[in-house]
């Protein structure tokens, strides 16, 4: 039994190192999220990193500071987990990203604070996923574009990348 449940360990294991992505690189945002990268990200503008892997998906990491938009945390507490603000959270993209459309996000959790997913297209066929996350005063947004039939495992191992820092 003891030799089965050892098998067993070793062969998850396996699979785990296996499917790893070797030679990302670790971002640190601030000092509550660290992500990691397919390759050293670029700051694009204050606060947006952006690394591409290949031609075929561009990944980007943006901090949103709800203070600078006039909302501290105790403000954003009793809204951040109703339809309406996730609703608002999609406008304010739409602003950005007037080609894409995204489907509504959905709330979630990680790790014990608000999430929002979503994805879309664009009129190129371009595939836009999205995972946000809510800490304190700060909106994290994990992002990926990638070409019209590319497989998710980057997107996927990025978005399991984010990491808690404190």
């Amino acid at each position: 039994m003891k030799k089965a449940l050892f098998l067993v360990i070793a062969a998850m294991l396996a699979v785990i190192i296996a499917d790893a992505q070797s030679g990302w690189v670790t971002h640190k945002g601030d000092d509550r999220i660290a992500v990691k990268f397919p390759s050293e990200p670029q700051e694009s503008i204050p606060g947006t990193f952006v690394a591409l892997q290949d031609t075929s998906v561009v990944y980007v990491f943006t901090i949103v500071d709800f203070t600078k938009l006039g909302i501290d945390s105790a403000a954003l507490a009793p809204i951040k987990t109703t339809p309406e603000f996730a609703a608002q959270i999609k406008t304010g993209m739409k602003q950005s990203l007037p080609d894409v459309d995204l489907e509504d996000f959905k709330l979630g959790a990680w790790k014990g604070f608000t999430s929002y997913t979503s994805s879309g297209t664009d009129s190129k066929r371009k595939k836009y996923d999205v995972f946000m996350i809510i800490i304190g005063n700060n909106l994290y947004s994990l992002s990926t574009v990638r070409a019209y039939g590319v497989d998710t495992k980057g997107r996927d191992y990025y978005f399991a990348s984010a990491l808690l820092l404190k």
